[in-house]
């Protein structure tokens, strides 16, 4: 355990680029998903058929509105969306750009002009309720935009790829060619990218809309356990090494789940804040709740809106729902006496993120 008396080095190195994670006296139980390790490794899963569809979509979309975007209209209906920020990022769901103007219209119509295959409004309507969380978004450089007179390159983010690996992103121009974008290095000018909103459900809501500062509440623990001594669990800091997201997916959705071993304690967050990039740190000592046992955490980047399997770590069971696009970053266990010191904190380490936590 680090003494918090000791703490001024963790704090500058929030400061700096991270050189070495602080030391610590205890080493808890700590390791990454076997999943993780096998990406690692470079294992490539395989596209489903139901991915490879949607890809299909999203590329007839994305040609689409290269076209559109032509029509200085459409490009000013994109920047006044996606400057809206409904869900913190520089995106929009497409079906809120197009209520109740032209805009299917006027993207149809330029693409009918360019394209040899033909497309009306209500084909691209219908694409859009048929993917509710379907999104436009322009993840670099929106702020610099000038709708006016700038028309950007049209990407596409697919569906069943590590974005963080791939070598080109595919974009196409006003004219129907296709441009191949470095798919590690953001461009110098706004592109703008259709693709699946992260940070909303399968009808297209907003995941814990109803928390507006996504502060999770702690479960209080009701279990016969609750006889023995508890003790206070705060989450002192964090750092985020890798955010485990490329360029076209905007900001980092990184999720925290942690839940006590052998009794009541349940603590998470949906896409904490401040920790969207590279080198993002967050340092504001949080009160998760009270413990009479050891606590598990789990943390990973969140990528999908459906649930394809439940989020496990050595056995142990979190009753979370996981897509299979999410990234994981890793899980580690807290023994329930390291919490008994109000001075004493305990540091988990994975590649892409530590925490500590008193």
């Amino acid at each position: 355990m680090l003494r918090k008396k000791n703490f001024l080095l963790a704090s500058t190195l929030l400061l700096a680029p991270l050189v070495a994670a602080p030391s610590v006296m205890a080493t808890p139980d700590v390791s990454a998903d076997s999943t993780l390790q096998a990406e690692a490794v470079g294992q490539a899963p395989e596209i489903s058929a139901a991915d490879a569809r949607t890809n299909r979509v999203l590329d007839d979309l994305a040609r689409q509105l290269a076209a559109g975007v032509s029509d200085a209209g459409v490009r000013k209906s994109v920047h006044a969306a996606v400057g809206k920020r409904f869900d913190g990022d520089e995106d929009a769901l497409w079906s809120a750009v197009a209520e109740g103007s032209t805009f299917n219209a006027k993207v149809a119509a330029a693409a009918n002009r360019t394209q040899t295959s033909r497309t009306t409004s209500e084909d691209i309507a219908a694409a859009a309720r048929a993917y509710p969380r379907l999104q436009i978004a322009v993840p670099v450089n929106f702020d610099s935009w000038n709708p006016s007179d700038y028309t950007p390159l049209v990407a596409i983010r697919p569906q069943g790829v590590d974005d963080t690996t791939l070598d080109t992103v595919t974009a196409y121009d006003a004219k129907g060619n296709t441009v191949l974008l470095d798919g590690q290095t953001p461009p110098k000018n706004p592109v703008i990218v259709v693709g699946l909103n992260e940070r909303t459900d399968e009808t297209g809501k907003l995941k814990n809309e109803e928390s507006v500062d996504r502060s999770a509440k702690p479960v209080a623990d009701t279990s016969l356990a609750a006889a023995v001594t508890s003790y206070e669990v705060r989450m002192e800091v964090i750092y985020l090494e890798d955010d485990k997201e490329g360029w076209t997916g905007g900001d980092a959705e990184i999720n925290m789940e942690s839940k006590g071993d052998g009794c009541g304690f349940v603590y998470d967050d949906y896409n904490w804040e401040e920790l969207n990039n590279d080198g993002d740190g967050w340092q504001k000592s949080r009160y998760l709740g009270r413990t009479t046992c050891a606590v598990v955490f789990y943390w990973w980047e969140d990528d999908g809106g459906s649930f394809d399997y439940s989020l496990e770590w050595k056995g142990f069971k979190f009753g979370v729902q996981m897509d299979n696009d999410d990234d994981k970053i890793g899980g580690g266990r807290v023994p329930y006496s390291d919490f008994a010191g109000a001075n004493d904190w305990d540091q988990l380490s994975w590649t892409a993120l530590w925490q500590m936590t008193s």
